[in-house]
C-alpha cells in the first residue's frame, strides 16, 4: 500500500492522479478537505488517527512506502509553536513509525531552507522564515539517519513548483495561478516592480510527481535532493508568456514593506545530485511548456 500525507493539497493531489489506478492507495488528510472535484476513489484518515493507527504492527506491515506531503506552507505563519507542531513534530514521529515498521518515506522539503543561498545540498542552510525553519530541522534531524542501516528516507527539496489543483492555496499559489485569477477577475496583472531582477526556479508539478515516482520505483537511494529545474526565470517573463493566450494589461506596484526583508532575489537548484547520484534522467519541462500544459488544464 502507498500512504500520501496531505492528499487534498496541491502536490498530494498531483500524486494521487498519477498512482490512484495502477496502486492500492490510503489518503491522509482532513476529511473536510475532500470536496468539489477532490473527490477521492480511495480510503481517506485524518492526519493524526493515521499516527495513532500506525502504533498497530499489523497496519505498519501493510505500507510499502509513505509521501510524505502534509504540512503547513504558509510562510506567514510565525506562530513556532503552532510550525513545529504540523512541519517537525508530525514528521518527526511519522519518521519513527517508518523506521519501526521498516516503511520507506519520502517526504516533502522545501528550497526555502537556502534562504539567499547557495542552492546546493551540500550548503549551510539560512532558513528567512519559520516555515523554513521547521523544514531545515527536519531535513537535518533525518541526516543524522542518512548513513545507518534503515529503509529507504528521501527529503525533495521542492522549489517553485505551480501547475493544476493549487487554487486552493489561495495567497501561497504560484504567480501563475494568481495572474491567472487576476486576468479573470480585472484583465489585469499586477506584478511588483523590478520583477526582471527577481528569479525563480519555477518548476511543474508534473515534474515533482515524475521525481516522487523515481524515488518509490527505487528503494535503494536515500538522501535530501534539491527539485527545481536548474534554470532561473524572472517573474516579469510570466505575463509576456500568457499573453500568448490571454488579453489583459500589465500594472507594475510597489512591493510590501512587510515582504523586502523576507523575500528571495534568485533562486535556481543545483541538480548534480538528483541527477549523478539519484539518476533521475528525464528532461524538464521548460517555463513556456509548463504553462502551456496549466492552461490547457485551465482550459478544460
Amino acid at each position: 500500500m502507498i500512504v500520501i500525507t496531505g492528499a487534498a493539497g496541491f502536490v498530494g493531489w498531483n500524486i494521487y492522479q498519477a498512482y490512484k489506478h495502477r496502486s492500492d492507495v490510503l489518503l491522509v488528510d482532513f476529511v473536510e478537505r475532500f470536496v468539489d472535484e477532490f473527490s477521492p476513489q480511495h480510503k481517506v484518515m485524518d492526519p493524526f488517527d493515521f499516527l495513532k493507527k500506525l502504533q498497530d504492527p499489523s497496519f505498519g506491515d501493510e505500507i510499502e512506502v509513505i509521501l510524505h506531503q502534509g504540512a503547513c506552507s504558509s510562510t506567514t505563519i510565525y506562530d513556532p509553536n503552532y510550525m513545529m507542531k504540523h512541519n517537525f513534530d508530525y514528521s518527526h514521529d511519522l519518521f519513527h513509525a517508518c523506521l519501526k515498521y521498516q516503511i520507506r518515506l519520502i517526504y516533502a522539503s522545501s528550497a526555502s531552507v537556502y534562504g539567499d543561498g547557495p542552492f546546493i545540498e551540500t550548503a549551510t542552510v539560512q532558513p528567512k522564515n519559520i516555515y523554513a525553519k521547521s523544514k531545515s530541522l527536519f531535513d537535518e534531524y533525518v541526516s543524522l539517519f542518512l548513513n545507518e542501516d534503515i529503509p529507504q528516507v528521501v527529503g525533495l527539496r521542492y522549489f517553485n513548483v505551480y501547475g493544476p489543483w493549487e487554487f486552493r492555496k489561495d495567497k501561497m499559489s504560484s504567480v501563475m495561478c494568481q495572474f491567472k485569477r487576476q486576468i479573470d477577475q480585472n484583465k489585469e496583472i499586477k506584478i511588483f516592480e523590478g520583477s526582471r531582477d527577481y528569479l525563480r526556479d519555477f518548476i511543474s508539478v508534473e515534474d515533482i510527481v515524475s521525481i516522487n515516482e523515481h524515488f518509490v520505483d527505487n528503494p535503494q537511494i536515500k538522501g535530501i535532493y534539491n527539485c527545481g529545474t536548474g534554470f532561473a526565470r524572472s517573474f516579469a517573463e510570466i505575463p509576456q508568456i500568457m499573453l500568448n493566450y490571454y488579453d489583459f494589461d500589465i500594472k507594475e506596484i510597489a512591493m510590501p514593506n512587510t515582504l523586502v526583508e523576507k523575500y528571495q532575489s534568485y533562486t535556481r537548484a543545483q541538480t548534480d545530485k538528483l541527477r549523478n547520484e539519484a539518476k533521475y534522467e528525464k528532461p524538464f519541462l521548460s517555463l513556456e511548456g509548463g504553462i502551456k500544459k496549466y492552461v490547457d488544464f485551465w482550459e478544460r
